[in-house]
């Protein structure tokens, strides 16, 4: 998306407040209960004696780490800050866009989570990839942030599967 594309979407959420709220609890509740459901899943393994807890927390551990870092060193700017706009939802972090944290982490839930219960996966898999719209429609990422930490977040989910 370019410049005029984010300045529409931020026009159309100052123009349709209740939509712009709508669409804010959507992306808070959905990270919400990505978020939660994990711990969950984990202690459901554990309690039942399911050796994958260790492999889901040390593969999605050492994942979240590894972006991180990456962040930290590209340090990729925002659109908001790269096309000098005021972004839907107050955000003023500077830099460390790319990938997108929130993508990877609930992309990396998702696939876990489907080890267990495929239908379960398959919703927090559709959550993130609301959070992901979202994201970019508020003006905090670009489009390749997005599908970028989707993309890292499903492959190492996947990893789970074989070690």
């Amino acid at each position: 998306m370019n410049k005029e594309g984010y300045m529409a979407a931020k026009n159309f959420f100052d123009k349709h407040k209740k939509i712009k709220n709508t669409a804010t609890a959507v992306q808070k509740g959905s990270e919400i209960l990505i978020y939660v459901t994990y711990p969950v899943f984990l202690a459901v393994l554990l309690f039942s004696n399911n050796i994958f807890w260790l492999k889901s927390a040390a593969v999605c551990g050492i994942g979240f780490v590894l972006v991180r870092l990456f962040r930290r060193f590209y340090n990729a700017p925002r659109p908001y800050q790269m096309y000098d706009i005021t972004p839907v939802i107050n955000k003023q972090t500077q830099g460390c866009s790319f990938p997108s944290r929130h993508c990877f982490s609930a992309a990396v839930i998702a696939v876990s989570v489907s080890v267990i219960n495929l239908p379960l996966g398959i919703f927090l898999g559709a959550l993130a990839l609301i959070i992901a719209a979202l994201r970019v429609a508020f003006g905090v990422h670009f489009i390749r942030d997005v599908a970028f930490g989707i993309l890292l977040g499903a492959l190492f989910g996947a990893v789970q599967y074989f070690i």
